[in-house]
């Protein structure tokens, strides 16, 4: 399997199994603090028990790590992904989730990003279709603040 080290391309996926690994990969290269937008997390397998590993992991390196999520329902989080939701509220004091308001639903291109500059983003939240950019903020330029 090639990974985002292995060349300056972005890795690119345009199935569930691709995005998921992605968001695998995503996770080893987060430092300091990450954000997340996206619909209601189904998709991501963050719930899954390596996933919540990998996220617990990385919190317990890094004790001044933030996680901020956004999603347009988290209906699903709080109902649906036990483990990630107990992570979240034993991590409450590093982890912000917040609710998008209705005038912001239409929005549908989804991303993560480390506060290193790894950005895994998918063009709509309907489709796999996306990539992993290992150092995207630092070559660009761009910034991402989530209110």
């Amino acid at each position: 399997m090639r990974t985002v080290t292995d060349t300056a391309e972005p890795l690119r996926f345009a199935d569930r199994a691709g995005y998921q690994a992605a968001v695998a990969q995503w996770l080893d290269q987060i430092r300091v603090g990450l954000d997340i937008f996206d619909v209601d997390l189904v998709d991501t397998a963050l719930a899954s028990s390596p996933r919540v590993a990998q996220l617990s992991d990385a919190l317990t390196r890094d004790p001044a790590m933030t996680v901020r999520i956004v999603l347009h329902d988290a209906d699903a989080l709080q109902h649906r992904m036990p483990r990630l939701w107990n992570l979240c509220t034993a991590q409450s004091h590093r982890m912000q989730i917040r609710q998008t308001p209705r005038t912001l639903r239409h929005l549908t291109e989804t991303f993560m990003l480390s506060a290193g500059g790894a950005l895994l983003v998918r063009t709509h939240s309907m489709h796999f279709r996306g990539k992993l950019l290992e150092h995207a903020v630092g070559k660009t330029g761009a910034k991402v603040m989530i209110v």
